[in-house]
């Protein structure tokens, strides 16, 4: 009978996965693409939905200035 995983088994997976394999520059671009999700996320729970398209573009230019 095969095992199925838990959602424990699946979050130990994705945590070594970004702990073991992933280079630092390429944690940092995953994490800097995850932000607009996050802060969507936590906007619409404070009851102030914010487009996910702006500050997908707020973003972009932060990433682009100085």
């Amino acid at each position: 009978m095969k095992k199925s995983m838990d959602k424990m088994d699946i979050r130990a997976m994705t945590i070594e996965y970004w702990r073991e394999k992933l280079t630092p520059e390429v944690k940092k671009k995953l994490y800097l693409e995850s932000i607009p999700e996050q802060v969507s996320a936590s906007m619409a729970f404070e009851g102030e939905p914010v487009s996910l398209g702006m500050l997908r573009e707020y973003l972009k230019t932060f990433k682009n200035s100085p």
